[in-house]
C-alpha cells in the first residue's frame, strides 16, 4: 500500500490535461459540501440535492457477492461502506466534467487531497471504467493494473464479474459500456481548490 500511496501522491501533483480543458457549458464549476452516499459511485449533496457520479470509476453492484480463498463477502456492500467511511463527516469537493445519459453530473471528487475514485481503485474497491461518450481517465487504468497484480479487493475473487457485465445478465444495459486499457503513466486530475463565489451552487457557470 505504501507503493500505491506514493504513486497516487506523485501523480496527483502533476498537471492534468482533463482539468485543463474548457468546461462544457451549463455545468457548475464546483460542488462542495456534505454528501449522502447513494451507492459506491454516486453521491447526493445534502444542501443542494445535486446528484454526482464519480468519473472513470465503477464498483460492484450492491447485490454482488465475491469469494476469496473460499470466503464469501458482499462486494457491493463493502464498496458502498468504503465510500461512506471515506466521506462521512467530511466535505466533498467535486469538479464536474460532464453529464451522463441520465443527466447526472459526472465529476472528479476529492476529500481534501484524496481523489476518491483513484484511491478506491488502488485499494481494489472497484474498477477503472468509463461509459461510452464519457471521458476516460487514463491514470486510473495504470493504478488498476497495480491493484490487480497485488490481488487487492475485487481482484482477489477471480469469479466476480465486473458490474457492467453483471448488470447485462439481468437486463439490457441502459448505457453502452466502453472500457479499454490505456497507456500507463498519465496524470491524475488535480485536487479541487475550494472556491468562495459559487460553493454549493448547482447551476454555477
Amino acid at each position: 500500500m505504501k507503493i500505491i500511496s506514493r504513486v497516487l501522491i506523485a501523480l496527483s501533483i502533476l498537471p492534468s490535461p482533463l482539468m485543463a480543458q474548457p468546461q462544457p457549458a451549463g455545468l457548475p464549476r464546483q460542488i462542495y459540501g456534505k454528501v449522502q452516499v447513494v451507492d459506491s459511485t454516486t453521491f447526493e449533496f445534502v444542501g443542494s440535492k445535486q446528484m454526482v457520479r464519480l468519473a472513470g470509476f465503477e464498483a460492484p453492484r450492491l447485490d454482488q457477492t465475491a469469494e476469496s480463498d473460499g470466503v464469501s463477502w458482499p462486494a457491493g456492500q463493502v464498496a458502498r461502506a468504503w465510500m461512506i467511511l471515506r466521506t462521512l463527516g467530511q466535505d466533498v469537493n467535486c469538479a464536474p466534467i460532464g453529464r451522463d445519459r441520465n443527466k447526472v453530473l459526472v465529476a472528479h471528487c476529492f476529500v481534501g487531497e484524496t481523489n476518491l475514485a483513484a484511491t478506491a481503485i488502488a485499494e481494489g474497491i472497484g474498477y477503472a471504467f468509463n461509459y461510452r461518450d464519457e471521458p476516460q481517465v487514463p491514470a486510473y487504468f495504470d493504478i488498476e493494473r497495480k491493484a490487480r497484480g497485488l490481488g487487492y479487493g475485487v481482484w482477489s475473487s477471480p469469479g466476480l464479474p465486473p458490474p457492467w457485465l453483471y448488470a447485462s445478465l439481468a437486463k439490457p444495459a441502459a448505457q453502452d459500456p466502453e472500457r479499454a486499457d490505456t497507456e500507463p503513466g498519465l496524470p491524475l486530475p488535480l485536487p479541487v481548490s475550494k472556491q468562495t463565489d459559487d460553493v454549493n451552487d448547482p447551476h454555477g457557470g
